[in-house]
């Protein structure tokens, strides 16, 4: 067996080129980059070529990649023996041409501390790259992710769906940092790496296409999990697909949207699929990131229109550009029959939540089942943290659309972001949920001119961050919790809103009947105090035995 680096983050890389048919190789002396250098010439079917000057080996590369018609790379050491490649990679870059560049590291610690060889090297050739990767040195399942998204990009085509007079891709750089000792070497095989690859959806008869329908039989078990949605069009419904999702996926009537009640406490590998298929954005659930990390399907496949790579269960094999809709229903028109019985598991009821005692989490449900209840379609809007998550315990009907800040999860903007929404929505009603401290962080967002009746909100007002008392070990820290005394009526009267307090089980029905009026002459505030201490004590009970 060749003797190979024993540095995790090279062995990736090597073998990561090599499935993805990378196989083709410049070389430029230097002692930081020999570990890469060794490994790369002792591969069998690597062709590895040495130039001593970087800028004529960059352009070597481009060359040879262009009478290849291949990806071709270019290995250099670290410090200003990368500055030299730039030339060749603005080339490649406005000729869209895949040059890949392995750039050597010294460790993130010696940059900036008078050591030879270093400068600031991640990112360096700014927007001349269409992807640029900084290796960790010590986690191999990261590296594997962010090398598979490098040598990606080096042929993704833009343009629609691919169909381009010209070359599609371009360059990428991984930059990877090596501590010393450089020259160890591991006689055994290099790993077996997970590849991650690319295909483009557009009914149009590939190879691609047919490869993933002749995994179908092999795939019996299909859930198919939708993140957060603004629109999209129903779907046909067969036995054997699991739809499942959360509220923010908007896709109720077919999809299970309260995916964690199912699961229950501690769902056994029986729940895992053998087919994940995702679409959309962020997915709350901590309880379906847990199983599919414990519990890897055989297959995920990430479907969008834009071919990002998205790995959030660290098990994705397959990015699917393409409609999510387009191709949901193609693969479900094609696929052979596969287990209806797994995907009935997911289609049971769930448990309800008792909405008697007096809680945040109850004057939310209650809340939610009036909204369901409205004739006509209306707009729910979450804040993060607390907000977000008791939605979740509650069923949803079809006439309220939910929208809430998942890209980032921050409790900064939340208010004034469903302000900006419901005055562009005159019509709908327009409810926001949100905590105390992502409102008394976000109150300036009331002086907005132009706010109108439509637009209601709920504050749950239990005098502290309510999130982090579920979390377990969190320190009881008042810099951490945030608690406070504030109230809201003097500021939300100032501005001209309505505003109402709810201090017991007596003053939500009137709250609930104010807050899904059909319409009303002002803005209106409803505050609900609550004990923090219960409200943690309550969800905490719920999830223990749901």
């Amino acid at each position: 067996m060749p003797p190979y680096s024993s540095h995790g983050n090279v062995r990736q890389l090597a073998a990561l080129m090599q499935a993805h048919g990378v196989t083709r190789c410049v070389l430029c002396p230097g002692s930081r980059n020999a570990p890469i250098s060794a490994t790369l010439t002792a591969m069998p079917g690597m062709e590895c070529r040495c130039v001593t000057d970087e800028r004529s080996a960059g352009f070597a590369a481009l060359g040879w990649s262009l009478r290849a018609h291949a990806a071709v790379a270019v290995c250099v050491t670290s410090g200003s023996a990368l500055l030299n490649v730039a030339p060749a990679v603005a080339e490649a870059f406005y000729q869209r041409v895949p040059l890949l560049v392995i750039s050597a590291d010294r460790p993130a610690r010696a940059i900036g501390q008078q050591e030879g060889q270093t400068l600031p090297q991640p990112g360096v050739f700014g927007s001349l790259v269409r992807c640029a990767v900084n290796l960790p040195e010590h986690d191999e399942a990261h590296a594997n992710r962010l090398i598979n998204e490098a040598l990606l990009e080096l042929t993704h085509l833009d343009g629609d769906r691919g169909h381009v007079a010209h070359r599609g891709g371009g360059p990428a750089h991984i930059n990877i940092p090596l501590s010393e000792p450089l020259f160890g070497v591991d006689e055994s095989p290099l790993p077996t790496p997970r590849v991650i690859k690319h295909m483009v959806f557009d009914y149009m008869p590939s190879e691609q296409v047919m490869e993933i329908l002749r995994l179908s039989p092999a795939l019996k078990r299909r859930l198919v999990l939708f993140g957060q949605m603004t629109d999209w069009e129903d779907l046909p419904e067969p036995d054997d697909f699991a739809f499942i999702g959360e509220h923010l996926c908007n896709g109720r009537g077919q999809v299970q949207t309260r995916p964690d009640l199912v699961l229950g406490p501690h769902p056994d590998a029986s729940w895992s699929p053998d087919l994940l298929i995702t679409c959309g954005g962020c997915v709350i659930s901590k309880r379906l990131r847990a199983l599919f990390r414990a519990h890897p399907p055989k297959e995920h496949w990430h479907v969008g229109v834009d071919g990002e790579l998205i790995d959030s269960f660290g098990c994705l094999t397959r990015i699917i550009e393409g409609n999510p809709e387009d191709f949901l229903s193609f693969l479900i028109s094609e696929s052979t029959e596969g287990d209806a019985e797994y995907a009935a598991r997911w289609r049971q009821p769930v448990p309800e939540f008792p909405l008697d005692a007096y809680s945040g989490m109850t004057i939310v449900g209650r809340l939610m089942a009036a909204m369901s209840a409205l004739d006509d379609v209306c707009a729910l809007h979450l804040g993060n943290s607390s907000a977000v998550r008791y939605a979740q315990l509650f069923p949803l009907g079809l006439p309220v659309h939910v929208e809430c800040n998942r890209g980032v999860n921050g409790i900064e903007g939340c208010v004034s972001t469903a302000l900006g929404y419901a005055m562009d929505d005159r019509e709908r009603v327009n409810v926001l949920v949100v905590g105390d401290l992502s409102f008394f962080y976000d109150m300036n967002a009331l002086c907005m001119p132009g706010v109108r009746g439509n637009m209601r909100i709920l504050l749950l007002n239990n005098g502290t961050g309510g999130i982090f008392s579920t979390l377990p070990g969190c320190p009881a820290l008042e810099s951490v919790h945030g608690h406070h005394a504030a109230q809201a009526e003097s500021w939300v009267k100032s501005m001209g809103w309505r505003y109402m307090a709810v201090r017991g089980n007596e003053d939500v029905p009137a709250a609930i009947a104010a807050l899904t009026a059909a319409e009303a002459d002002a803005p209106l505030l409803v505050e609900a105090f609550t004990d923090a201490a219960t409200d943690a004590a309550l969800l905490k009970d719920f999830y223990k035995n749901h």
